[in-house]
């Protein structure tokens, strides 16, 4: 992933996998060699990925999903799906404020609202259908009608693991703006990945200048 204005790729997996050898280590005598198995194979299971996705999704999340498939044989599901949700969510919020230039531009609603919508033409949801419900100053809404990351899981059988790609949002948003913004799906049930024919999104600013 680049960057705005630097030049440089960002590594997803130089904080991945540090966190998942740290966290494997207490599960399989041999961890790295258990990730460095995974990555020489990982061409092969990418050609096996149904043509239809492009090839940069599946460049960005064929390894994380290619070792939580490995590791449900071998820790069970519940135990894999943990140790997964705690590695992307590291690497997936660094991604995101990478993403939404947290760094580089002043942190107000306005901003956020603008960056969403350039993240979703450029950034790493930019393989998803998305419609602005509604904008003011105070309220931001939104909907995506089509999620690729949870077709690309569901089409490899492990569509339980699309919902730490949603709470990579939910850690990103809710802490943008901690004391002015609120970011919420109106309640449980309202993803794609729990059955709804929509994910919503919702921004609510209840602090000072938006």
């Amino acid at each position: 992933m680049q960057r705005r204005g630097t030049g440089q790729t960002f590594n997803l997996q130089s904080v991945t996998g540090p966190v998942l050898v740290h966290l494997l280590g207490k599960e399989l005598r041999f961890p790295r060699a258990f990730l460095f198995r995974c990555a020489a194979t990982v061409h092969a299971f990418k050609k096996r990925i149904d043509p239809r996705f492009p090839a940069e999704l599946v460049e960005l999340t064929a390894l994380p999903l290619w070792v939580y498939i490995n590791l449900k044989p071998r820790l069970g599901q519940t135990r894999a799906f943990e140790i997964m949700r705690v590695a992307v969510l590291t690497g997936g919020i660094a991604q995101w404020n990478l993403a939404y230039a947290t760094i580089d531009r002043e942190r107000k609603f306005a901003a956020l609202c603008d960056q969403e919508l350039e993240v979703h033409r450029t950034g790493p949801t930019r393989w998803n259908t998305l419609e602005v419900v509604a904008r003011s100053e105070r309220r931001f809404e939104l909907k995506v009608t089509r999620c690729l990351y949870h077709e690309l899981a569901q089409s490899l059988g492990i569509p339980e693991i699309t919902p730490v790609v949603c709470q990579i949002d939910n850690a990103g948003f809710n802490s943008y703006l901690p004391d002015d913004v609120v970011f919420h799906r109106g309640g449980p049930g309202h993803r794609i990945s729990d059955g709804a024919s929509e994910c919503r999104f919702v921004w609510e600013h209840s602090g000072g200048e938006a």
